[in-house]
């Protein structure tokens, strides 16, 4: 990583891995929404998460929670497919 750079440290959006010349590098959104790449080895897409519990994005609460959230908006989301594969 290079901390001179100006996005050391800034999270970004990484959609693909490209490798160039032999070089892994990530697709990533850059900050003004264009698309860019970003050796990998700069980054660090490889290291473990400091504090495993920041690594968690649900505990098991909220994971009920969407899943109530899911089944509710279920019936609307197949009223809408249907609608789309009929051409309406």
């Amino acid at each position: 990583m290079a901390p001179a750079h100006p996005l050391c440290g800034q999270l970004l959006e990484a959609s693909a891995f490209r490798r160039l010349n032999g070089t892994l590098y990530l697709v990533v959104r850059l900050p003004d929404g264009s698309p860019g790449t970003i050796a990998a080895a700069a980054t660090s897409v490889w290291e473990e998460p400091t504090d495993r519990a920041a690594a968690v994005v649900l505990d098991v609460e909220g994971l009920r929670a969407l899943r109530r959230r899911v089944e509710a908006l279920a019936p609307a989301v197949t009223r809408v497919a249907s609608r789309a594969r009929k051409g309406k």
